[in-house]
Parts: C-alpha cells; sequence; structure tokens
C-alpha cells in the first residue's frame, strides 16, 4: 500500500510541474504578494532559516550515514543513505520542468531546493526513528514537518520560490520516498531493533 500511495505522490508531483510551469497560477500569485508585503524582519529571519535547513544539512547526513554505515559494517544504515540520496535526487526533475522563479536566478525554480533537502533528511529521519526508537515516533514527525514547513515558508518569504515549488518538493520526496523505502525493506517496519529489544 505504501508503494501504491508513494507512485501516486510522485505523479502529483509531476502534473502540479507541468501546469505551473509556464504561468504561476493565482494562489502563487498572491503568496508572493503576501511574502513581499511582510517587511525586513520576516526577511532576515527566513534567511536565517534558510541558511539552517539547507542543501548543507542533506549533504552532511547523507555523508554520515554513510560513513557510520561503513564503519559499523550496518545494512540499516546502509539504506537509509539509499533512500536519503533517492530522496534527493528527485531534484533533478528541475531541469525537465525548467520553471523560471519569482526573481531572477540562474537555477530552475521547480521543485525546491531547500525543501527538496530537508524533506529527503526528515523523511530519513522518520524511517529510522520508526526503526530505531519507536517510542518517539509521533515526536519525529512532528520535528520533520515542523522542519520542512519552516523550509518551505522560509523560500517564499525570500522569493526565491513559489509556494508550488515547495509543494511539489514535498511530493516528490515522499512519493520517490515511500517507493524506495518499500523496495529496500524499510517499509513496512516490522520487526523492532535490536537496540530497542535490549
Amino acid at each position: 500500500m505504501g508503494a501504491l500511495v508513494g507512485v501516486v505522490l510522485a505523479l502529483a508531483s509531476m502534473v502540479l510541474g507541468l501546469s505551473v510551469r509556464d504561468e504561476p497560477p493565482a494562489l502563487d500569485q498572491g503568496l508572493h504578494l503576501v511574502a513581499l508585503d511582510l517587511g525586513p524582519a520576516f526577511a532576515h529571519s527566513a534567511a536565517v532559516v534558510s541558511f539552517v535547513l539547507s542543501p548543507g544539512l542533506a549533504t552532511i547526513a547523507l555523508l554520515a550515514l554513510g560513513l557510520r554505515a561503513l564503519l559499523a559494517k550496518d545494512l540499516l544504515l546502509l539504506r537509509a543513505a539509499v533512500l536519503l540520496a533517492a530522496c534527493w535526487c528527485t531534484l533533478l526533475a528541475r531541469y525537465g520542468y525548467q520553471r523560471l522563479r519569482p526573481i531572477e536566478y540562474p537555477k530552475w525554480a521547480y521543485p525546491s531546493g531547500h525543501v527538496t533537502a530537508v524533506t529527503s533528511v526528515a523523511f530519513t529521519g522518520v524511517v529510522l526513528c520508526a526503526w530505531l526508537a519507536r517510542r518517539y515516533l509521533k515526536h519525529a514527525i512532528a520535528l520533520a514537518c515542523a522542519a520542512v514547513v519552516v523550509t518551505a515558508a522560509s523560500r517564499v518569504v525570500l522569493e526565491m520560490h513559489w509556494f508550488t515549488d515547495t509543494v511539489g518538493a514535498v511530493l516528490a520526496v515522499v512519493g520517490v520516498g515511500l517507493v524506495v523505502a518499500r523496495a529496500l525493506g524499510l517499509l513496512p517496519v516490522g520487526v523492532m531493533s535490536r537496540r530497542e529489544q535490549s
């Protein structure tokens, strides 16, 4: 079931990307105008968020997972690293959509790179939490959702992305993530890890 939901979400991201790439819908334009009216204080806060919750976070997480998996010879962490990499690779779809940003910028808009990176880390983190510390899963999901929402809002406030760029990123990452997690045997989480059993 998870893989089927993943396919539907990934397809939804594709449909959205194709439908908005030529002309931003009224929702995008309206939220862009709202962002312009927020003032410099919000822009400064958004810049801090975008600096902390950035593609650099995904790079660090991927390197840490890969290195730890190799040193500890931990197949669970290795599969998690592959999952993170696969989710993050959804960013490459932007070269197919070639959507322009709200402001002049040399990279394509859809999907948002920051939101793709943070959602990839968040999704992988939730999956790992389900395996290694299931009692904290609700907290992990809440933290993951908050990080994604704050990142998406910051990119819109900074005029770096349209709102639908951020939605498309989340749909693509979660969709591909569900399919890849299922293929890697990470879903469903059917057994407790050794750490939880001890």
